[in-house]
């Protein structure tokens, strides 16, 4: 048995699964799998027609949203913060809608639902028995960017969020090793992410997470500070891996994935210490998620970590 493999996340369909009390999730569930069966343009009305009730009764996650873009555009409006976060409640319901898609359509249908620039990138890579590091941001259409390599038959080092709900767990497993062969947890970290590439496989890196102030190198972000965990440059350095930003979004007008794949690049601007490198990494996040603000899960908590003496951005002022 691998000393990793304790983080392998594995999970298998029980019986107790059935119990009456998550009979409203298995409703959630058989109407997603409904969705991923149909047409794009009429799920994506839907979704734009259920947009003015979820943005009128998600409260915490309109408040998260808000409290993010208040930090990071500290010049913008109230009525342009109120616009972009209908927009990417708009974003994200057109994402999950159609996710399941991912875990029950056929592979010839998934291929089908991109368009995609920059494979000439990731073939001189690969033609070069090298390993991609992709970087991106956590944008709604992530799992279908990972989904669109792994189906293509690229071996991935892949992760998952564990959800508090074991139906939905064990569908995001399901999804997401229906075309790769597993999924870690994030405890895992970069042992796992070595163990992988070392192997051959290729590497998602998304730098906005949030580790804690413990592992973390505060640097500047767009009108704030963050949180960034520096060990790309290691990942570099040990496995030799060509950095490689990824971009993807929805295209309503087409309703179809725009995935962007750009020309990698070293990071030797960022190894000079911890803080340049965070400095290197939210550039770079930054970069990524102005092509459209729209598209960015600005629901996370991803300033949750905050310098020493700052309050948490996330309180609700009474």
């Amino acid at each position: 048995m691998s000393s990793l493999d304790k983080y392998l996340y594995k999970v298998p369909f029980k019986l107790s699964f059935l119990h009456p009390k998550y009979w409203g999730t298995w409703l959630m569930v058989l109407f997603l799998v409904i969705c991923a069966y149909t047409p794009a343009r009429l799920r994506d009305w839907i979704a734009q027609r259920l947009t003015k009730l979820v943005f009128k009764i998600a409260k915490k996650p309109v408040h998260i949203i808000d409290c993010n873009l208040k930090a990071c555009f500290k010049s913008m409006s109230e009525k342009e913060r109120k616009a972009l976060i209908y927009k990417n409640i708009e974003m994200f319901l057109v994402s999950v809608l159609g996710q399941a898609e991912l875990a029950f359509r056929s592979k010839k249908h998934i291929m089908g639902r991109y368009n995609v620039q920059g494979l000439e990138h990731l073939k001189a890579i690969t033609d070069n028995g090298e390993q991609a590091i992709f970087v991106a941001s956590h944008s709604w259409g992530l799992e279908y960017a990972g989904t669109y390599f792994m189906c293509g038959g690229l071996p991935i080092v892949t992760f998952i969020n564990q959800h508090k709900s074991p139906i939905y767990n064990w569908l995001s497993v399901k999804q997401r090793t229906r075309f790769c062969d597993s999924v870690y947890v994030r405890e895992g970290g970069i042992r796992v992410m070595l163990k992988g590439m070392k192997e051959g496989k290729h590497l998602f890196f998304l730098p906005d997470q949030d580790h804690g102030a413990d592992k973390c190198e505060f640097a500047p972000f767009f009108d704030t500070e963050k949180a960034s965990l520096p060990i790309l440059s290691r990942l570099c350095k040990a496995t030799a891996g060509r950095i490689v930003p990824l971009h993807i979004a929805y295209d309503l007008e087409y309703h179809r994935f725009n995935l962007t794949i750009e020309p990698p690049f070293d990071c030797t601007g960022g190894e000079e210490c911890k803080e340049s490198e965070a400095l290197f990494l939210n550039h770079l996040l930054e970069d990524l998620i102005m092509r459209d603000l729209t598209q960015y899960m600005w629901i996370l908590r991803i300033l949750k970590t905050r310098p020493a003496g700052e309050d948490c951005l996330y309180k609700k002022q009474h």
